[in-house]
């Protein structure tokens, strides 16, 4: 199954795995605070909007809203998301207070040496900086929808809004570049992990409840 869903998902894996091979030069040219300084000299208050919108498509109004167009769809695949979110979440959460509880974001790491711009409506933070979860959690939405709708340019235009909320992160001076890789790639194994886990209990499963859609017994029966 695994090497299925992989070969599958080929294009969209195949482009994430180009981005973690050319992020990763990031890490040997730039020094930590680079992107920071690089997205600092090019805001404007029009960026600041557009980055905002995007970073809010990772939060609580978009993603419930994902998860009642997926109830009326499929209760599987509601269910699957709702415990993809909550593994995603936990997970982050551990990283961030239990492991790496040291690493600051960028408005403690220049406090004293830049006045960093914040953009309206956006909290500023200074501890729990890795890794973001903004950017695990819109991977990890990105792919299990992916795999979910299987279709190609879906796919790739799900990847690419993961891609902008992790830009925005580091735009709206909320994370490193170290935090948005990591965090894009946790998003994405931990998705992974979590279907395989779930492919016969839940994903294939001949449960009729399981595979109850709310949207054909609602509105299919009213058009007969």
């Amino acid at each position: 199954m695994p090497r299925k869903l992989i070969y599958e998902h080929r294009f969209f894996l195949g482009v994430f795995a180009i981005y973690l091979v050319l992020g990763a030069f990031g890490f040997l040219i730039y020094k930590q605070g680079a992107e920071t300084l690089f997205f600092y000299r090019h805001q404007t208050l029009a960026r600041d909007s557009v980055f905002v919108f995007i970073t809010h498509l990772a939060e609580g109004l978009t993603l419930t809203f994902i998860g009642l167009v997926l109830l009326f769809t499929r209760l599987k695949y509601f269910f699957l998301y709702l415990i993809d979110l909550a593994v995603v979440s936990i997970v982050i959460g551990v990283l961030k207070v239990n492991f790496f509880p040291e690493r600051v974001r960028p408005a403690l790491f220049f406090s004293g040496h830049y006045k960093l711009h914040f953009a309206d409506g956006i909290p500023v933070l200074t501890l729990y900086s890795f890794p973001s979860g903004h950017t695990a959690v819109a991977f990890a939405v990105a792919f299990l929808l992916a795999i979910i709708i299987k279709r190609t340019w879906v796919s790739m235009l799900l990847l690419c809004v993961a891609l902008l909320v992790g830009l925005s992160r580091m735009y709206l001076m909320e994370h490193f570049w170290i935090d948005v890789y990591f965090g894009s790639l946790t998003g994405i194994l931990i998705t992974l992990l979590v279907y395989i886990a779930l492919q016969k209990s839940m994903i294939h499963s001949e449960s009729r409840i399981l595979n109850l859609s709310l949207y054909e017994r609602l509105f299919k029966k009213e058009l007969k």
